[in-house]
């Protein structure tokens, strides 16, 4: 038995990897770029390096395809972001291999942060108040006229890439200018959205036809960047209302295969404000495994065509960490300016406090990963320091949806031409 995988240096390819070798599989790895660290597992028998996801992402898609038809794979699973692009090249990729994906359309369609209040609204499902300005100009001026601090969001983007939070109304509208400026959101202004104060709840499924199969709810202690991102230490914990919201979200899309989301808890309420979607597998399966949820297990008899049944549910108050993130947290803390002597010292020993927690991606079984991650951070280590260190792990994660449609558009175009011109 094969698999062929895409995976980005992320720990949660990494646990896919392992689980899948586990499972009895021979696993092929295709990324973009020499620093992935999943590549040096001993759970990889191949690996193939391919263009860019984020800047090639034909390229990219072209490079699976043709090792698909000149192997013998038993299903192809892409992880993280990839899933987006490659969803797009479904119906090719089912002539060679097994493959569960929604569609191109319904999977950027429920990852459109502009597009969640509509959907969420239907489902019953509670958001942020939230503004979608038609320019910059309008959502200035709207900033101008808000008193209260406000999360700006770029309409697609992922691990709260170029997401800021705003706790000063006068400084709203110069962030939000220097956020249209830096990533280029001329022509889709970022969103504006209320700022809930409060823990993030995180969730992550495994559907079929609709119906939740199996759960992960946890809660992020840590997050990189610390106003909201990637968990570095997180907590199996019960949130009824995050199982009820996934539930008909899920059954809203008639979602088959993995989804999962982000809530910002109000502090003062308890109540839950939906504002993420990833259409796809997301770290928190990494956490359900230690807790007792085998959502990798169940995905593979899924795809062999077996019916699975509802996973036994977690076990609460299970700890997970991902080292070199969390010592990232640590770091930013106690660089950040607008923070006093004694809260970096109250983070320090927040940091420093040991409870019975598991690791991500530490196997003395499986060490070369490790060794291979920290060596890359080392060498980066200035740049991972800097403001903007998140961007070098992000880079070849990334898909840009709005560029591969124009791509999309003028590769067709171009094709249409050749064909009328080699007609009679």
């Amino acid at each position: 038995m094969k698999a062929l995988v895409t995976t980005p240096a992320s720990p949660t390819s990494l646990f896919v990897v392992r689980r899948l070798k586990e499972l009895g599989y021979k696993v092929t790895v295709v990324d973009s770029h020499s620093r992935s660290f999943v590549s040096y597992s001993n759970a990889v028998d191949k690996r193939l390096l391919a263009p860019s996801l984020l800047y090639d992402p034909q390229g990219f898609a072209q490079t699976v395809i043709d090792e698909l038809k000149r192997g013998d794979y038993s299903f192809y699973f892409p992880v993280l972001e990839c899933g987006f692009l490659m969803s797009y090249y479904r119906d090719i990729i089912r002539q060679y291999t097994k493959m569960i994906s929604m569609s191109f359309e319904e999977i950027t369609y429920a990852h459109n942060k502009g597009a969640m209040r509509e959907y969420a609204k239907a489902a019953g499902v509670r958001t942020p108040l939230t503004a979608a300005p038609d320019s910059v100009q309008s959502a200035c001026k709207l900033l101008e006229e808000l008193d209260a601090p406000v999360v700006i969001k770029p309409r697609i983007a992922c691990n709260a890439h170029g997401q800021k939070i705003v706790r000063d109304p006068k400084q709203a509208v110069w962030e939000y200018r220097k956020i249209v400026q830096k990533y280029k959101l001329e022509e889709q202004p970022p969103l504006i959205q209320q700022y809930i104060k409060g823990p993030l709840i995180c969730t992550v499924n495994l559907a079929v036809d609709g119906e939740i199969k199996g759960n992960v709810v946890f809660q992020a202690l840590r997050t990189v960047p610390t106003s909201g991102g990637t968990s570095s230490y997180r907590i199996t914990v019960d949130a009824p209302e995050a199982e009820l919201f996934d539930a008909r979200l899920i059954k809203h899309f008639n979602w088959t295969g993995f989804i999962s989301f982000d809530y910002m808890q109000d502090e003062a309420t308890g109540q839950l404000y939906l504002i993420d979607c990833n259409p796809r597998i997301a770290p928190g399966v990494i956490l359900g495994h230690f807790a007792g949820v085998d959502l990798m297990g169940a995905f593979v008899d899924l795809i062999n065509g077996k019916e699975i049944q509802r996973l036994p549910k977690q076990k609460n108050g299970v700890r997970c960490k991902l080292q070199f993130l969390d010592l990232g947290w640590l770091l930013y803390s106690l660089t950040d300016s607008t923070l006093s002597g004694k809260e970096k010292w109250q983070r320090f020993r927040e940091w420093a406090k040991r409870e019975p927690t598991h690791l991500d991606m530490e196997d003395i079984r499986d060490m070369k990963p490790w060794f291979a991650l920290w060596a890359f951070l080392l060498r980066n280590l200035g740049k991972l320091l800097s403001p903007e260190g998140g961007e070098i792990f992000l880079e070849h994660f990334l898909f840009d949806e709005e560029k591969f449609r124009k791509e999309v558009v003028q590769v067709e175009a171009a094709l249409a031409a050749e064909r009328s011109l080699v007609q009679p």
